[in-house]
């Protein structure tokens, strides 16, 4: 792995230069806590500010607020050079228990909405609170290490975890490393009576796979789990991992199997895992100083459901002293249904995609759509790029595209147009064509529903079942919708960030309410049908920006007067449209 703090260091160089009118933002300390919020929590940059506490407080630097499943992170980063080390005192007393006791005794007084956030959901059985530490070096310290899997065992509703250099680029890229294609890894149970095989010949039935269901100690599953992330084997499937989000934990799950008691019953409760593999070993029985007799090989699994099963058993068990494991979780089971499938057999490979699907068709995500959804963005990236811009649906994207258009003179060609049209520089460089599908995302959500849900429900753009994400996708399948309303939309709304970065306070026009109001007076009500009309020539452009540029500065000012409250709280309040329109009205016939 190459030392991604060169890219971390020049991300902040970019923050410098495009945002140097927020406070603090030219000390690279303070740019990093921008940094985790924009590429590592994907908040709108909009927002960003005001979620950044202050970098001398010991007790956080930064948090986010996700009030669906009642969760706070609470977030430290330390911009740190290669050799210098974390203090463990530190650990101890600040990173674990200065915010915590705060915001528990109520007495937090840094930021009321955070206060009020914690003392509204810290009787809820469903609150979590995640304290995450970000450093940029990979000095790792087992007494650190040790302390913090203490800290998580005591505390089920803490969790907290320590992001170093290495870790940090791996969930930029939100991928698994591959270094080895073949793994091979054992699972157990009690015994060949609570593991039942099925195939073929033993049931007589035609279209029957070669199956096992098995009774599976969690301490298994850890150990594979454990055992795939220090091979580099990427355990869950491609479409679970990329698209439902292998990232954090089921905070139930999780607790359930921190609980001494309730750990028992964590069988009945959880509907069990499902996994992908070329070979089903044979069952070999074997004496145990344990339970676990029975013992058999599986070849290159894959995790096609259960995937929030898994991290969580991961994350609880990894919290306790390896020499416990087995004694603590011994009545602590969940069901595994291993499917034993060719992939080099064609009908078999459609049966493996199938099962994927409908193994992922549950909690509001229509099974229909489950491939059909991801396939709508990679058409999109497709039919983009042979306009001239490039759709990243993946982190990693960018380097894959910067590296392929190193000469950009075809993007430039294709692009030139609809630059000119909205009056946009023409590309210098392959990133300049990229466009972000959260941030796309946000786009299409501003028209279709307004400023506010673009700027406030950023997180949940891309997580399947969410009313934004099918919004976002009920628009581009939207018959009115072109490939050219869509890249005509976002390039209104790169326009309004541009004039917003070029204007005396960098913060006019709003580009989501210039989106906003855009959909709702010049596309009446938000109809789809009238963008490329509304859009069609220079001249009607600039004077929609123009307009919404003095718009929003009126709307600001009249806003904070009325409500007293400052820039950074309006972008997350409802948009008030009796103001909106009253000065609009005012204000669209003298522009």
């Amino acid at each position: 792995m190459g030392n991604f703090k060169n890219q971390i260091d020049e991300d902040l160089k970019y923050y410098q230069q495009e945002f140097s009118y927020i406070n603090n933002i030219e000390k690279n300390e303070w740019a990093f806590n921008f940094w985790v919020l924009d590429k590592l929590f994907s908040v709108d940059e909009e927002l960003i500010e005001s979620k950044i506490v202050d970098y001398h407080d010991l007790g956080i630097d930064a948090y986010e607020i996700y009030e669906d499943t009642k969760e706070v992170y609470l977030i430290q980063n330390k911009y740190y050079g290669d050799n210098t080390p974390l203090s463990s005192e530190y650990i101890k007393n600040d990173f674990l228990l200065r915010a915590i006791t705060a915001l528990e005794n109520g007495t937090y007084p840094k930021s009321e909405e955070l206060q009020k956030f914690f003392t509204k959901y810290k009787s809820n059985p469903e609150f979590s609170v995640k304290l995450q530490l970000f450093v940029t070096n990979n000095n790792e310290s087992k007494e650190i290490d040790d302390y913090i899997k203490k800290f998580n065992s005591e505390h089920p509703k803490y969790i907290a975890k320590i992001f170093y250099l290495d870790d940090i680029e791996n969930r930029y890229y939100d991928d698994i490393k591959v270094e080895q294609k073949n793994f091979s890894t054992k699972l157990e149970s009690i015994n060949k009576g609570t593991i039942l095989n099925i195939n073929t010949e033993a049931y007589k039935m035609a279209n029957v796979l070669d199956a096992r269901y098995a009774l599976t100690p969690v301490v298994s599953l850890y150990r594979l789990y454990r055992e795939s992330i220090e091979k580099g084997y990427p355990i869950f499937e491609k479409n679970i991992r990329e698209y439902l989000g292998n990232k954090g934990i089921n905070n139930n799950i999780y607790k359930t199997l921190l609980d001494k008691e309730e750990r028992k019953n964590f069988f009945y409760y959880n509907n069990g895992i499902t996994i992908i593999c070329d070979k089903i070993g044979s069952i070999n029985i074997v004496p145990s100083s344990s339970n676990l007799n029975a013992v058999y090989t599986i070849d290159n699994p894959q995790i096609v459901n259960g995937c929030q099963t898994v991290n969580s058993i991961y994350a609880a068990l990894d919290n306790i002293d390896p020499k416990d494991l087995e004694k603590e979780f011994k009545d602590t089971f969940v069901m595994v249904k291993i499917l034993e499938i060719n992939r080099q057999d064609l009908k078999e490979e459609c049966l493996y995609k199938n099962i994927v699907r409908f193994n992922n068709s549950q909690n509001s995500i229509d099974e229909k759509t489950f491939v059909a959804n991801t396939d709508i963005f990679i058409r999109l990236q497709t039919e983009f790029e042979k306009k001239g811009f490039i759709l990243l649906i993946k982190q990693s994207d960018s380097n894959k595209y910067s590296s392929k258009y190193k000469t950009i003179s075809e993007l430039q060609k294709n692009a030139s147009e609809r630059l000119t049209r909205f009056n946009l520089p023409n590309f210098k460089k392959a990133s300049d064509s990229f466009i972000k599908l959260e941030k796309f995302l946000q786009v299409i959500n501003a028209f279709a529903c307004g400023g506010y849900v673009a700027y406030v429900k950023k997180s949940t753009m891309l997580k399947f079942g969410s009313e934004t994400y099918q919004t976002a996708i009920n628009f581009i399948k939207n018959g009115n919708v072109t490939n050219e309303v869509l890249l005509d939309l976002f390039m209104l709304y790169l326009k309004a960030e541009k004039t917003k970065k070029e204007s005396e306070d960098k913060r006019s026009p709003i580009p989501y309410y210039l989106i906003d109001c855009f959909a709702k007076y010049e596309c009446k009500d938000r109809r789809a049908e009238l963008i490329t009309s509304e859009l069609a020539d220079i001249s009607k452009i600039l004077h929609i920006i123009k307009l919404y540029k003095a718009v929003s500065s009126a709307y600001a000012k009249e806003y904070a007067k009325k409500f007293n409250v400052d820039y950074n709280k309006m972008i997350k309040q409802n948009v008030n449209y009796e103001i909106l329109e009253n000065l609009r009205d005012t204000l669209k016939d003298v522009i």
